[in-house]
């Protein structure tokens, strides 16, 4: 999938140990992304940004860095913090053979902006990513129903004054829609969306979609099912 006309490819980092499958993710994603920087560990990705923190490299910073939750040294899901913290704008993505709710959600509560298994099929990767670059929530539906069924059972799910309609877009970003996408689904302009996201936030307490998502799981705000047709 190339980028959309007039958007330049998104600027990719992978931080993933298996050298062979680094290579053909490389490969995979070269005709949709600008396959920047590739590392063995977080400790290298981190080193190299450290290294530059004289001026941005000549492609600029990546807008989406594609990480192994088991990686030798840090982990995947210890590093998520450490990049956020030296790259803030920059959209994180797990990426791993695993799909337990707890791993899934410990990315989310890192501040992932998304989590892939790497059973994806190359059309699915290289729209994961572009979809990051652009503000989406990344959870494949079975891992988001996963995740969900992991809280289904909580007792207490605590007021915070949502409306109908905060809940209906609260849904969409767990089921990992992007803004423009929630607005296509629920049949409002884009602007109406940030609006109501924005209230969502600031109900929530949170700053930002990867937060209010981890939020609405491990609360259980929202069902995955919920507002579906029978």
């Amino acid at each position: 999938m190339p980028a959309t006309p007039g958007q330049h490819p998104p600027v990719l980092w992978l931080v993933e140990d298996d050298e062979p499958y680094r290579a053909a993710l490389r490969a995979t994603l070269a005709a949709a992304a600008d396959v920047h920087e590739a590392f063995g560990s977080v400790e290298d990705a981190l080193a190299w940004v450290d290294a530059h923190r004289g001026g941005a490299p000549a492609r600029g910073w990546p807008d989406v860095v594609l990480l192994d939750v088991e990686l030798p040294g840090m982990s995947g899901l210890e590093g998520v913090g450490a990049l956020k913290a030296r790259l803030p704008a920059t959209r994180v993505v797990m990426l791993t053979i695993h799909d337990e709710a707890e791993t899934v959600y410990a990315a989310l509560g890192a501040g992932a902006s998304g989590y892939l298994l790497k059973s994806a099929d190359p059309e699915q990767l290289a729209a994961a990513v572009e979809a990051a670059r652009d503000g989406g929530m990344l959870i494949p539906a079975p891992v988001a129903r996963l995740v969900l069924a992991r809280f289904e059972q909580r007792r207490a799910v605590p007021d915070y004054g949502l409306t109908d309609r905060e809940r209906d877009v609260l849904r969409e970003m767990v089921r990992g829609g992007t803004q423009k996408e929630i607005a296509e689904r629920l049949y409002v302009s884009a602007s109406t969306v940030n609006t109501h996201v924005q209230h969502v936030y600031e109900k929530l307490h949170v700053h930002n979609g990867s937060a209010a998502v981890a939020k609405a799981v491990r609360e259980r705000l929202v069902r995955e099912d919920d507002g579906r047709p029978d």
